[in-house]
């Protein structure tokens, strides 16, 4: 580990990311501006949501949304550190609150199965989920048996035993919870893959020469803020039409022109875990 990266010599692991050519560059990329201008858009349509306390399912997806954009902000500003594993941890938390977010929007059932339901609604929920499966199967067989004892348990069925994957299912997003969710979960997991990436390797000798307290390159933290980007559009169509704000459409159109543009010319870092 060189001098700069001494863990002696400075206060927080990433503080020579955030300074010098590694913030500016950051500041100035194209990914970090079309990120900044979706943040605002998203902070100005959150200001203007007009909360009614009876409509449960207004006031629990606006809770989702602005855990999200909250999330979303948290991405934004460790991205000018360098800071890839956290941002990592903040994009899979952006993932999961948006399937709550589409699960929640798309089934009534399970809105009211989850935030005022009792015991029988939610194993409703999960018998038609289980009937679904058995017509259209997309669950694995250890998911499928979980499901099953679920139902068939003599124990009350809590929130917490419908798990992410039933969710996932119920929004259309399970190929994302197969991929991009299993692979930053090795991040909030802290799997030994995840921490061997830190390692600096020599590729000469392929021997461990450091560690590295911030990303090296902007390729991975791109691909990260961009898939953040991605979800949190996502979450604000749907408060769109939860709200009825009509007249922000032509803006997020437009930061959804800007943010297609700057993915075209994006290098996605493959993760090797």
């Amino acid at each position: 580990m060189n001098d700069v990266a001494s863990f002696k010599e400075i206060g927080f692991l990433s503080e020579h990311c955030s300074h010098g050519d590694f913030a500016t560059e950051i500041k100035q990329s194209s990914h970090y501006m079309a990120c900044m201008d979706l943040n605002k858009l998203a902070q100005q349509i959150l200001n203007h949501c007009h909360i009614h306390p009876d409509d449960e399912k207004e006031v629990y997806l606006t809770l989702h949304f602005q855990r999200m954009l909250s999330h979303f902000q948290s991405i934004v500003i460790m991205s000018e550190r360098g800071m890839t594993h956290q941002v990592e941890v903040m994009t899979r938390c952006m993932l999961e609150l948006l399937i709550n977010l589409v699960a929640y929007h798309q089934n009534a059932d399970v809105l009211n199965a989850m935030i005022v339901g009792n015991d029988d609604q939610r194993r409703e929920v999960l018998i038609k989920l289980l009937n679904e499966q058995q017509r259209t199967p997309t669950f694995t067989s250890s998911e499928m048996t979980y499901l099953i004892d679920v139902i068939n348990s003599a124990d009350s069925i809590d929130r917490e035993d419908i798990h992410v994957f039933m969710k996932a299912e119920l929004a259309g997003l399970l190929n994302e919870y197969r991929t991009t969710y299993q692979l930053l979960s090795e991040s909030v997991h802290s799997s030994l893959h995840s921490l061997q990436a830190d390692l600096e390797v020599d590729e000469q000798s392929d021997s461990i020469i450091g560690i590295n307290t911030c990303a090296d390159h902007q390729d991975r933290l791109s691909s990260l803020m961009l898939t953040a980007a991605d979800y949190l559009v996502s979450g604000i169509e749907i408060i769109l039409q939860l709200h009825k704000q009509s007249d922000q459409s032509n803006a997020l159109e437009n930061v959804k022109q800007q943010l297609q543009n700057v993915w075209q010319h994006t290098v996605v870092k493959v993760s090797h875990r």
